[in-house]
């Protein structure tokens, strides 16, 4: 049955002037301490809805500059919009607390309450945010403030451990320890900048900065699988007001994203799309007006407005990606399967597809000791860059691995939700860990990421059952599906000391196991890999329309290079990244790993960077962070200069 396409629809057009408020005082969850925001307001006597952010990137830097397009456009459309800085960040009172302490949470659940008791609200409340903001929207849901009735997380996540510092409980490298680690000293660092908060709060910044730890001294200070990260956990199980989550198939936060969305327990829709971490109305692949989509949901259900004829509570929009990209939407995510196409990896390196009527026979092992410099190629996927970093051709890589290959496909085989591994172990494995990959292998052998899975072997059973992560993908006609198994997944995750063996059972050869339907292999030794192949009648498409025009951003020195040294067998990622805001704000990062492929204990990642801010006083404040970091030490630096004069400096080592 062919269903006419579903159409996004346009913005609505603005109905109300805005008056920006700045520096309006909130009580934190700290008797006698205040956070700062800045208030949209509409123009109008009648009270409104109000809409909240709280967020680690301040109102008055990079962060808040970006949004405040979002601000001003929900402002427009009869919302009192909040932008408020996080403890200890700009003009909030105190010291920066740790990503997603119970302080935090408390903090949000405040601004909620204050908001809603303001006589320029109804009463009803409605939060949002990207990355911190979209992670402190969800912990705060999950509190059930009776004044929140609705949300819209943009790629959050709910377990900072396990999401963010120490990706699937492995420790984490470039991400945290370096990109993040930097932008939280910027953050903390800058006095306020604009005139008025800088003579009422320059008392406050200077002893922040004798107080100031930063975040990575929490990360480092807490290793993989510490009691501390069981008190930052997120039940999204909790949430029980409306719900509308962005998540990125190329973000770092994909999985978590699309876990909180279908545990949730109230009306909730979803929007995934072919995005790094970025606000989907930007990015440079894809564009989506998801702040559109958002300005209805508010009206629905914090303005009480009757939805769009055929609109439903729960559905799924996302895009295909792979051949023949496209948009769709679905009842539910993951939508409804035809089939779960079912492939075993086999002695000679094929992956052969199952049939039924077949039978089972002896099985083999293949063993490969893993190669600390693998990664790299699969991206910048799952780190938290924005404009670039999406998979490169990673046969390369592939060949450093333990691959497996299916013979062309016969027809193309559409992909929607998670991929699954069923991994047996060999006699022999010492990996601790083992990274797990799908790719999609084109005519010409080019090998590119479609979803990928880490799990931790240390506390194993032989037989392992891994999920990879949500995508949504389709395999043309012709292609070929490869499984990749690993032990590292560089700059992801940090590289072991001693790389193990890793030992796969699998088929002896394609006579064997091939004829086994899918339930047929619990009881056979040899790994195998799921792929749900979505029902076509569940899809119907959907026509976005197309972005506004706007001068596309100067690549302004972005770099990300990636090096082997073949002479001295080495691998070094650099991911260097430049943003500018006129001659107001710029900020510069840099940030590099290298991995011996013999000696990988002795891999180091270096980082530093600098943000500089010229004030409407005439002042230059420049805030300069370094990092650097090994196996088993880390030092971090900071200094504040003001007009070329050093002002602050300070150093911390561990050893």
């Amino acid at each position: 049955m062919i269903r006419p396409p579903v159409r996004v629809p346009r913005s609505r057009p603005p109905r109300y002037e805005v008056e920006v408020l700045g520096d309006v005082r909130i009580p934190s969850s700290e008797r006698g301490l205040t956070l700062g925001a800045d208030l949209y307001r509409p123009r109008t006597a009648s009270p409104v809805p109000a809409l909240v952010t709280l967020h680690t990137g301040r109102k008055d830097g990079l962060g808040g500059i970006a949004a405040s397009r979002y601000l001003r456009y929900f402002a427009e459309r009869g919302y009192a919009v909040l932008y408020v800085d996080c403890f200890g960040i700009g003009t909030s009172e105190g010291t920066p607390r740790p990503l997603l302490s119970p302080g935090e949470v408390a903090d949000g659940v405040s601004v909620v309450q204050w908001a809603a008791a303001q006589p320029w609200c109804t009463g009803r409340v409605g939060m949002w945010g990207l990355s911190h903001g979209g992670m402190t929207t969800l912990a705060v849901a999950a509190q059930r403030p009776p004044a929140l009735k609705a949300i819209f997380p943009v790629m959050g996540w709910t377990d900072v451990e396990r999401d963010l510092v120490h990706p699937a409980g492995q420790r984490g490298g470039i991400g945290m320890f370096g990109h993040l680690s930097l932008y939280n000293i910027f953050c903390a660092l800058l006095p306020p900048l604009r005139t008025d908060d800088r003579e009422n709060y320059e008392s406050l910044w200077k002893e922040r900065l004798e107080e100031f730890e930063p975040w990575f001294a929490d990360a480092w200070e807490h290793p993989p699988g510490h009691p501390v990260w069981a008190c930052r956990r997120i039940d999204p199980g909790r949430i029980t007001v409306p719900s509308l989550c962005v998540a990125g198939w190329r973000d770092l936060f994909c999985d978590a994203m699309i876990a909180a969305y279908r545990r949730i327990r109230a009306p909730k829709q979803l929007i995934a799309g072919p995005w790094l971490h970025t606000f989907p109305d930007v990015a440079p692949v894809g564009p989506f007006p998801s702040a559109v989509l958002a300005c209805a949901w508010w009206d629905r259900w914090l303005h009480g407005r009757a939805p769009q004829a055929g609109a439903r509570e729960r559905t799924a929009t996302f895009f295909v990606q792979g051949t023949g990209s496209r948009w769709v939407r679905a009842e539910q995510w993951p939508p409804a399967k035809k089939a779960d196409h079912v492939f075993v990896a086999s002695r000679s390196g094929h992956l052969y597809r199952s049939a039924p009527g077949g039978r089972p026979s002896a099985a083999a092992t293949v063993t490969g000791r893993g190669d600390p410099t693998v990664g790299a190629l699969s991206g910048l996927t799952k780190h938290p860059t924005d404009r670039f970093g999406y998979p490169l051709d990673q046969h390369d890589d592939d060949a450093r691995t333990l691959a497996f290959t299916s013979a062309p496909l016969p027809e193309p085989l559409l992909v929607a939700g998670q991929p699954s591994v069923r991994l047996l172990l060999g006699p022999g494995t010492t990996a601790t860990r083992c990274v797990l990959k799908v790719t999609d292998v084109d005519e010409q052998d080019r090998s590119l990421l479609v979803a990928s899975g880490t799990v931790d072997l240390t506390r194993r059973d032989d037989v392992v059952q891994v999920q990879l992560d949500p995508t949504c993908y389709r395999f043309a006609a012709g292609h070929r599906v490869r499984l990749v198994v690993a032990e590292a997944d560089l700059p992801r995750l940090w590289p072991v000391a001693e790389p193990g063996l890793l030992g796969v059972r699998v088929i002896r050869g394609p006579g064997d196991y091939v004829g086994l339907a899918a339930e047929e292999y619990a009881g056979h030794q040899a790994t195998t890999l799921s792929l749900p192949a979505a029902d076509p009648d569940a899809l119907t498409d959907v026509v976005v329309p197309l972005p506004e025009r706007r001068a596309a951003p100067a690549a302004g020195g972005d770099r990300w290079e990636i090096a082997r040294d073949h002479l001295r067998p080495a691998v070094r990622v650099t991911v260097e990244k430049r943003d500018r805001i006129r001659d107001f704000l710029a900020m510069t990062t840099q940030v590099g790993l290298s991995v011996p492929e013999h000696d990988p204990a002795s891999a180091r990642m270096t980082a530093s960077g600098e943000k500089t801010a010229h004030t409407p006083g005439g002042e230059e404040i420049v805030v300069r962070a370094g990092i650097e970091l090994g196996a088993a030490d880390a030092a971090v630096t900071a200094e504040v200069l003001v007009n070329g004069t050093q002002f602050f400096t300070r150093e911390w080592k561990w050893t």
